[in-house]
């Protein structure tokens, strides 16, 4: 039974003195190493090909197992292992190697049949930012634009060691406490680019039909994801994008494929889902969480979406996949 209270939890990254927020990289709660010895030390670096040791990170804090979300983004490379991830009411294979995204806000938790092998590397938008101003923003990558969100990028026996060796590196330093920072951080940029590169050329080798997002249409996607819950209105985002309600429509609609404000509801219609199914708060505290302050007014926009109530959706959720 996954476990349920009255407020999905939210897990936040510390910051570091300078106030730049800090990127944490932790190891899977049932990795085959933290199983039979508990924690353990790194071995001195060796010259020559990198080989794989022992390290000291830190096991993930995390309730993984029961459904979470974070302020902050977070990929999961795994290196072996079996199981599944859920990921806002989508239920992912894990078999073998992969790379997994997820964005702040995602509601996920990880179900394991076997040991993981890998690393969970957790970081903030500003630290990523921070440190690969010229970079591409993270709403531009394939992996996390909200429209075209594919979170699992499956890796080739090759691929799987190149990961390994950037991670293993990436760990190396940064359990160094005198490794500059800036060195984490480009790190980062440099997984990203890989990433990127890989999710672009495996759709272009599908023949994949997915056209790249305009940029006012990304724009409009990042704006949504961080300010759903306050900002209702086509209005509004119009506004602050500097472009008249009527063009952002006609672009959100030939890019995206539906109206502007078809989608600002399925965003505030994901939130209440998320809230229904792991939460024990009652559809007039989604309503008025989501700002909607009418709970009649959300309760039949609800029902329209979904062709169920608030209530029989969860019902109807909670029997069938928990």
């Amino acid at each position: 039974m996954v476990f349920v209270s009255d407020a999905i939890p939210v897990h936040s990254l510390p910051k570091t003195p300078s106030q730049v927020p800090a990127l944490k990289i932790f190891r899977f709660k049932n990795s085959l190493d933290v199983q039979k010895d508990g924690p353990i030390q790194s071995e001195p670096i060796q010259s020559g090909p990198i080989q794989s040791g022992p390290i000291s990170l830190p096991i993930t804090p995390l309730p993984t197992d029961a459904p979470h979300r974070h302020t902050y983004y977070e990929i999961l490379f795994i290196e072996e292992g079996q199981g599944f991830h859920e990921i806002d009411f989508h239920s992912y294979n894990i078999q073998g190697a992969g790379l997994h995204f997820l964005t702040p806000g995602q509601v996920h938790l990880l179900t394991f049949s076997t040991s993981f092998q890998g690393y969970i590397v957790a970081f903030s938008e500003d630290f990523y930012t921070f440190y690969n101003p010229v970079n591409p923003s993270l709403s531009q990558l394939p992996f996390f634009q909200p429209a075209r969100r594919q979170p699992i990028l499956t890796l080739s026996e090759s691929d799987k060691h190149y990961f390994h060796n950037i991670l293993e590196n990436m760990v190396t330093d940064h359990l160094n406490a005198e490794t500059d920072q800036t060195l984490i951080g480009r790190y980062l940029g440099l997984l990203l680019q890989k990433c990127a590169f890989l999710t672009q050329h495996n759709a272009q080798s599908a023949e994949s039909s997915a056209l790249s997002v305009p940029e006012l249409a990304g724009r409009f996607q990042e704006l949504v994801e961080k300010n759903f819950r306050q900002m209702h209105e086509v209005q509004q985002y119009a506004s602050q994008l500097s472009v008249t309600p009527d063009y952002l429509s006609k672009i959100i609609k030939k890019a995206l494929g539906v109206s502007c404000q078809e989608y600002i509801l399925d965003k505030l219609l994901l939130e209440a889902k998320r809230l229904l199914v792991f939460s024990n708060l009652s559809s007039k505290e989604i309503a008025y969480h989501i700002q909607m302050d009418d709970p009649s007014y959300f309760s039949r926009i609800f029902k329209k979406k979904t062709g169920l109530t608030p209530n029989e959706y969860r019902e109807h959720v909670r029997k069938s996949t928990i």
